[in-house]
C-alpha cells in the first residue's frame, strides 16, 4: 500500500548526510527531533518493515514531498496566529483576517492537492495537523484535500487545542469557528488515533471516537558496549566534563512545559550534597572525589516561539552556579560523525548518568521511553498522563512530585522538601549499583511489553486493514 505521513515537521530519512546548510537554517527549531517528528519515523520503519511504500511531506526539504509553507514558524503564520489567537491588531477587522487567512489556504491546497495528486496514495497518516491548531490554514487546506479526494485518513493526535506549551483563546468568531469546526475535523473516511486516555476523553466529548496508541520504542536500538563507550568519551571530552563527574540529562525541547528550571534546582541540591559521594564507588565503579561535578546537560533544541522563555532560562541556570551545558547545537534526529553531530536518540544519552524529566505536561513522553530504553533511571515530574497512562504499568522512578508552587515569575519552581527527597535518592542510586541496575532493568522490561515496536505493528495493521476495508466501501 502506497502510504503518504503529513506534519510540519519530520526527521530525515536514513542516510541523509546534508546537514551543513540545515543546521545553521535551523538552529532555533527542534530540527526533526520533536516528539512527533520521531514518532513519523519510527512509524515509516515499521510501515516499510511490512512491505509498504511511504512518502513524508513536511516544511523541511529533506521529505520527499518539500512544502516549506507548512512552518508554523514562519513569519507569516505567527502574524496569523497573533491576530486569531491574541490580538486582532494588525487587520482592520475579522472581515480581513478572513480574507488573509483564505489565502494562505488556498495557496496550501493547491500545493496539497498536487502533492496527492503526484503520489496516489491509498492511505494518508496526519499527525498533530489536524487537532494542534498552531498553523490553522494548513489544517484548513488539508481538510479540504482529503474531503474533496476522499481518501482514507488516519489522523493521529498528540495534542489537543490548549494542552501543552500553546494556548489558543479566539480573538473573534471567526477565529472561533475555525478552532471549532476543524480541530479535529469529522468525516467519514477518516479514523482517529490518540497518544493517551485524557485525549481520547476530550475528544470523546466532541463525538470523535478516538483509539489510543501510546508512543513506543525499539528497545532493541541500542548502542553496542563499544559504541557507548566510544560516544560518551568523545561528547564528554567535546564538553570538558570528566568520566567520574555525574551527568543529569535533559533531552526534551527548550519550552516552557518542559520546566527545565526543575532540573537546575535539582542540580544545585545535588552540587551541595554531594559530599555524601567523596570518596565512594559510583554505580559504574568510577570513583567519585572532591574535584567531581554534578553537570546538567541540556540537549534539547529550542523553538524561536518560545526564545524567552530560553534567555530567562539559561540566566536563571547561571545564577544557582552550577555546571551545565547546552549541547543541542550538534543535536539531530541522526548522526553525522564527519559534521560532529551526533543523534538525540540513542548517541547522546550515552553521556548521562541519570535522565531528568521535570516536564508540566506532555501528550505522553517520548524522552522518557528513551530513557528507559537507554538503561536510565528517571527523576520525574509526575505530570498528568504519567500518572494516569504511564505509571499504572508500574515503572520505577524517583519522583519531584506534582506540585507547582505558585510564582509571579514565568519559571516554575517546586516545593524544597521535594528536592531535597528526590536528591537523597538519586544519591542512594547513583553510589549502588544493584540499585542501579535493578531499576533500569525493572523500567526497560516495563516498556518493551507495554511500549515496544510489537505494539507498533499490531496499531499499524489495525490502521491499514481499516483503510483497505474504506476503500473497497468507497468503490
Amino acid at each position: 500500500m502506497k502510504i503518504l505521513i503529513v506534519h510540519f515537521r519530520s526527521a530525515p530519512p536514513a542516510g541523509w548526510k546534508q546537514y551543513g546548510t540545515e543546521s545553521e537554517r535551523n538552529k532555533s527549531d527542534s530540527a526533526g527531533t520533536d516528539g512527533v517528528s520521531l514518532e513519523m519515523k519510527k512509524r515509516r520503519f515499521m510501515l516499510e518493515k511490512m512491505g509498504h511504500t511511504v512518502a513524508i511531506c513536511s516544511a523541511y526539504e529533506w521529505a520527499e514531498y518539500p512544502l516549506p509553507e507548512l512552518e508554523f514558524d514562519s513569519a507569516e503564520n505567527r502574524k496569523m496566529m497573533r491576530n486569531m489567537f491574541e490580538s486582532l491588531e494588525d487587520y482592520t477587522g475579522e472581515a480581513e483576517l478572513k480574507k488573509e487567512f483564505d489565502r494562505m489556504t488556498a495557496i496550501l491546497e493547491q500545493e496539497l492537492t498536487g502533492i496527492v495528486s503526484d503520489y496516489s496514495p491509498e492511505i494518508v497518516f496526519v499527525h498533530n495537523m489536524l487537532c494542534l491548531p498552531i498553523h490553522p490554514s494548513a489544517t484548513v487546506a488539508l481538510t479540504n484535500v482529503l474531503v474533496k479526494t476522499g481518501l482514507a485518513c488516519t489522523a493521529i493526535h498528540h495534542d489537543i487545542l490548549s494542552e501543552g506549551a500553546y494556548k489558543f483563546k479566539p480573538t473573534c468568531d471567526f477565529s472561533a469557528k475555525i478552532l471549532q469546526t476543524f480541530f479535529p475535523p469529522s468525516m467519514h473516511t477518516m479514523a482517529h488515533w490518540t497518544i493517551n486516555s485524557r485525549n481520547q476523553k476530550a475528544l470523546k466529548s466532541k463525538n470523535i471516537q478516538a483509539q489510543i496508541i501510546h508512543d513506543t520504542m525499539d528497545f532493541n536500538e541500542k548502542l553496542d558496549a563499544a559504541s557507548h563507550k566510544k560516544i560518551r568519551a568523545e561528547l564528554r571530552t567535546k564538553f570538558a566534563i570528566k568520566e567520574n563527574d555525574i551527568v543529569l540529562f535533559m533531552g526534551a525541547r527548550i519550552v516552557p512545559n518542559k520546566q527545565i528550571e526543575i532540573a537546575g534546582a535539582l542540580t544545585s541540591k545535588l552540587q551541595s550534597l554531594s559530599t555524601a559521594m567523596v570518596n565512594r564507588k559510583l554505580y559504574n565503579n568510577e570513583l567519585f572525589v572532591n574535584q567531581n561535578r554534578i553537570v546538567l546537560v541540556i540537549a534539547g533544541r529550542p523553538e524561536a516561539a518560545f526564545a524567552d522563555y530560553q534567555q530567562k532560562l539559561f540566566a536563571y541556570l547561571d545564577s544557582l552556579r552550577i555546571s551545565w551545558k547546552y549541547v543541542g547545537d550538534i543535536v539531530r534526529p541522526l548522526r553525522s560523525e564527519s559534521e560532529g553531530f551526533y543523534a538525540l536518540f540513542p548517541d547522546m544519552y550515552a553521556i548521562a548518568d541519570f535522565v531528568v524529566y521535570p516536564t508540566g505536561w506532555e501528550g505522553f513522553g517520548n524522552q522518557l521511553l528513551e530513557a528507559f530504553a537507554a538503561g536510565l533511571p528517571v527523576a520525574l515530574f509526575e505530570y498528568p498522563v504519567f500518572k494516569e497512562d504511564i505509571e499504572p504499568k508500574g515503572v520505577n522512578i524517583v519522583s519531584l512530585g506534582d506540585t507547582i508552587l505558585e510564582s509571579k515569575d514565568t519559571l516554575v519552581r517546586i516545593p524544597e522538601q521535594n528536592i531535597t527527597v528526590a536528591v537523597q535518592e538519586i544519591l542512594s542510586i547513583l553510589t549502588s549499583a544493584e540499585e542501579y541496575s535493578a531499576m533500569t532493568a525493572k523500567n526497560s522490561a516495563i516498556g518493551k511489553k507495554h511500549f515496544s515496536f510489537d505494539v507498533l505493528r499490531a496499531h499499524l495493521s489495525n490502521a491499514i486493514e481499516w483503510a483497505s476495508n474504506k476503500r473497497k466501501q468507497e468503490n
